[in-house]
């Protein structure tokens, strides 16, 4: 993996974001439930030394999301990364199955 690519797990779970971006119009609740939770239960999927956050917003953009989406989930992804909670209000014991390796 070089230092702009995401690992394959992220990368997945990215494109199935990007899906129901697709048929639900935008990044709806569901799908912010699900990003935070995994963001909270696996925090080392998202560690700084597996996600660029470079590479991370581009995939964000590729899936669908608008730039004030983008800046929303990484923002998420820093909180994440720092120790801090994410809010979590409908989903909260999601994870995405593919684990990190």
């Amino acid at each position: 993996m070089s230092n702009q690519e995401l690992p394959p797990d992220v990368e997945a779970f990215m494109d199935f974001i990007g899906q129901n971006i697709e048929l639900s119009g935008g990044l709806v609740w569901q799908e912010r439930g699900r990003l935070k939770s995994d963001m909270m239960l696996v925090r080392h999927r998202w560690s700084q030394d597996r996600v660029p956050l470079d590479a991370f917003r581009a995939k964000c953009e590729a899936v669908g999301m608008t730039p004030e989406e983008v800046a929303e989930v990484a923002d998420w992804v820093e909180r994440a990364r720092a120790g801090r909670r994410l809010q979590l209000r409908y989903i909260k014991d999601y994870r995405w199955p593919q684990e990190p390796v």
